[in-house]
């Protein structure tokens, strides 16, 4: 099976829209069953992210209207799985050590972190395995 798509957001790349990203984010993988603290470790990888995007995916000569974060979740048959992307410049991987902290804060909360990058954007793709005390009914 398919992983099937839950919720698709476009919010420009603003550090004012990150609260509303989590907190949708955090909305979803409720509906889908997920523990407080797997949410908790959502949230903050999805800080970690997104901050990356208003941060340092766009040049200051990026038209403010193309300077967005899409953000995709995924019920991913077990798995609660989140696509951070940006059409930004792309950046180097592995990161400089001043600027890679973000990705080892994702990596530890996240059971899979993955990126891909180019001069045209970047994705992240966290993903978050369910718990053992999780029920695989979403809620209504």
């Amino acid at each position: 099976m398919t992983d099937r798509k839950v919720l698709n957001l476009i919010v420009p790349a603003k550090a004012e829209y990150l609260s509303l990203v989590r907190l949708v984010v955090s909305a979803a993988a409720q509906n889908l069953g997920f523990e407080e603290d797997s949410i908790a470790d959502i949230k903050v990888a999805l800080s970690e992210a997104s901050t990356n995007v208003v941060r340092h995916a766009y040049f200051e000569s990026t038209d403010r209207q193309e300077r967005t974060i899409e953000i995709s979740c995924f019920d991913g048959q077990g798995d609660f799985k989140v696509e951070v992307l940006d059409r930004g410049h792309g950046m180097p991987l592995p990161p400089p050590p001043s600027e890679g902290l973000g990705f080892g804060i994702m990596g530890s909360l996240m059971d899979k972190v993955d990126v891909e990058t180019s001069d045209c954007g970047t994705a992240v793709l966290l993903v978050k395995h369910a718990g053992a005390g999780r029920e695989r009914t979403p809620q209504a």
